[in-house]
């Protein structure tokens, strides 16, 4: 079969048909390139999978994701691609897919075998089948003509029975223009909006209700972990004053770095930049000397254990400091990156290793780690009545609220209960329902909401909080929908839903099948994903 095809290979092949192929075939269906009966993962109606499938769809699919991500392809990433599941279900599905082709005895003729290679675009010059071009190809995959046309087979028959399946897909009109209508749909809706803050607790909290309060909000309170150390400071500009800088070394800077001297395009003579040069190389000399002063002492340090001896001995002033984990450090200490977390994996007195920032470099000791804990309600009162002050306002606020919405469903006058209430009643004005509500804020609960509400069912379910108030909505008036907008998109939408309601029947049909198929033990999975 084919034969015609099969002679005389010796064009050239560019790599960009390569990656074509190699998707297509390699990616797509590399796995059915044989059965290797080695341990076993599956069986479909005697038929096996063998682990070295698996692991070789796995490297496809792996090889194509570092394709299209190049560097950016993260071990997070790959995580939550969840390659091996992606693999497996591959692997599954296509021999279920062939399973039943087969049991409907759907078959590939060799005439439509060989238009399908005919129509190849990465097989063909000139938009002409190139025979030389499909030999070359397939050599460099390692693959005969015959691997490849019983590849090719599957891949047809597999996109038969697919075809099959989704010509049962059918969309209507009405469908249409529902999903339409929901799409392309503004409302205007009335709303009253009640501010937290403008609600007030009358009477103050009981210490019991403090108590009470404390206990079950206690996270909310918790100290975290403090560390004290003790430090040094090596400053690059004590160092710096004291740094000689020779005529050469001015005059290298300022030959490698005549670009910061440009003034209207013009670079400055050095007889006009030189005390900048001094200045500046005397701050590198400054802060290049203080390190190695602070290695210098942090080795001494580390192997006498004399902390404070070497402080004095050398007139070095110790400085104490009290921080908490995961709290920005400030003063002298801002700007030391990972130096919070790493002292919080230290024990008291141990020394940790030099860290640096724009003005010096500190050698410190950890004195003492306090753990997290909450704190008792006599050192935070004032905290806790605040907060339980605010809860409390939320609460009623929301109460408040959900009991306007209750009379509403009763009395269709909105402006008549605000007004009774002392609230403003507002309207957001015509609006395509999105997470941002004109003139309400950022809700996306109350988005789902707003699709579902209407002059026959003008109130939702439920208030919400959005930017600090507790929101009433009701339906106002819905815009007219543009017929000619209509007209010239119904068609594109129509084939838009009729993919979707296709690729939909296709996993419905292909899930159950293999749910009947385990059912009837004609499909045994042997192996977990986890497993392999």
């Amino acid at each position: 079969m084919l034969q015609l095809m099969r002679k005389h290979a010796r064009n050239w092949l560019m790599k960009v048909i390569l990656g074509i192929i190699i998707l297509v075939f390699v990616f797509y269906f590399g796995s059915m390139r044989g059965r290797q009966i080695t341990e076993t993962i599956a069986e479909i109606d005697g038929s096996l999978i063998a682990h070295a499938e698996f692991q070789r769809e796995y490297q496809n699919l792996l090889d194509f994701y570092r394709q299209q991500y190049d560097n950016n392809l993260t071990d997070d990433l790959l995580k939550k691609l969840n390659l091996k599941q992606q693999a497996f279900d591959r692997l599954i599905n296509q021999a279920v897919i062939l399973s039943k082709a087969d049991e409907l005895k759907l078959d590939v003729s060799d005439d439509e075998l060989k238009a399908s290679i005919l129509s190849y675009p990465a097989f063909q010059r000139n938009g002409i089948f190139d025979n030389n071009l499909y030999q070359r190809v397939l050599r460099y995959q390692r693959l005969t003509p015959e691997d490849f046309e019983a590849i090719q087979g599957r891949m047809l028959k597999i996109e038969k029975l697919e075809r099959l399946i989704k010509e049962s897909a059918k969309v209507s009109d009405k469908e249409v223009r529902d999903i339409y209508n929901t799409r392309n749909r503004k409302i205007n809706v009335n709303f009253i909006a009640i501010a937290t803050d403008n609600i007030k607790v009358k009477t103050g909290p009981s210490e019991e209700n403090l108590e009470r309060y404390l206990e079950e909000h206690g996270e909310e309170f918790r100290m975290p972990q403090r560390a004290k150390i003790e430090y040094i400071i090596f400053k690059g500009k004590s160092f710096a004053e004291i740094a000689d800088i020779s005529d050469e070394e001015i005059e290298e800077y300022y030959d490698y770095h005549e670009s910061e001297f440009e003034d209207n395009g013009k670079i400055k003579p050095l007889p006009e930049v030189r005390d900048k040069i001094v200045s500046r190389l005397r701050s590198i000399k400054g802060m290049d000397t203080a390190f190695k002063a602070a290695t210098k002492a942090h080795g001494t340090i580390y192997q006498e254990e004399n902390f404070e001896e070497y402080a004095g001995k050398h007139g070095f002033e110790i400085k104490t400091s009290e921080f908490f984990r995961d709290i920005p450090l400030t003063g002298q200490l801002a700007g030391l990156h990972d130096l919070s977390e790493y002292v919080f994996g230290l024990e008291g007195g141990d020394l940790g290793h030099v860290f640096s920032n724009s003005s010096g470099h500190y050698v410190f000791k950890l004195v003492s780690l306090n753990p997290s804990y909450i704190p008792r309600l006599g050192e935070i009162a004032g905290k806790v009545k605040e907060s339980y002050a605010k809860s409390e306002s939320i609460k009623l606020c929301r109460e408040k609220a959900e009991n306007i919405l209750d009379r509403l469903k009763t009395e269709t006058d909105m402006a008549k209960l605000s007004k009774a209430e002392g609230l403003k009643l507002s309207e957001t004005g015509l609006f395509l329902p999105g997470p941002n509500i004109p003139k309400i804020g950022y809700s996306p609960d109350l988005r789902e909401a707003l699709l579902k509400i209407s002059a026959k069912r003008p109130l939702p379910d439920n208030v919400f909080f959005v930017n600090g108030n507790y929101v009433v909505v009701k339906f106002k008036e819905e815009g007219k929908l543009g017929e000619k907008e209509w007209e010239a998109k119904k068609d594109l939408l129509k084939n838009y839903l009729l993919r979707l309601k296709e690729e939909q029947y296709f996993l419905s049909w292909l899930e159950g099948t293999k749910k009947n198929m385990a059912d009837k033990k004609r499909l045994k999975i042997l192996k977990r994903v986890e497993d392999l």
